[in-house]
């Protein structure tokens, strides 16, 4: 994944949901995205799974690209599994379908991300205006002090 390694252990190890949220996540969302991406409209919407996934990663340090890699990942494990699997039966036209699904969930991993990181930016906007505010108000009670 995209966290160092001694994250990464906890992130397996740790089976704690309120310990462990994202490692949780993962844990309970890549088999929902992998189901809609191999079985497509028959499984549960990998919307709100995604977009869970996603949050937590926007709250942390990730760029856009490091926060939606894990999706694009995808491919190459399926490629090598597939060359574990020479007589899969998987033709290209169907891994070139199964890739584009994969490049469709980035891309809205991807505009999750940005809306996530603009209410982000909206929250510490209002949370700096009400400080300004408060440190405002309060030095107008002291100045009225001063002046009694």
């Amino acid at each position: 994944m995209d966290y160092e390694e001694s994250a990464s252990g906890f992130l397996h190890a740790e089976q704690d949901r309120f310990r462990n949220p994202v490692g949780h996540a993962f844990q309970e969302g890549l088999p929902v995205l992998m189901d809609w991406l191999l079985l497509g409209r028959d499984t549960a919407d990998p919307g709100p799974v995604l977009d869970t996934i996603i949050r937590m990663r926007a709250v942390q340090d990730f760029s856009s690209s490091q926060a939606v890699v894990f999706i694009l990942r995808l491919k190459d494990i399926v490629r090598r599994e597939m060359q574990k699997l020479k007589g899969s039966g998987l033709d290209e036209g169907s891994l070139a379908a199964f890739e584009g699904r994969i490049d469709g969930m980035a891309l809205v991993a991807s505009d999750l991300f940005v809306r996530c990181r603009e209410q982000i930016s909206e929250i510490k906007a209002r949370s700096a205006r009400r400080q300004a505010f408060v440190a405002e108000r309060l030095a107008e009670k002291s100045a009225g002090r001063n002046h009694e």
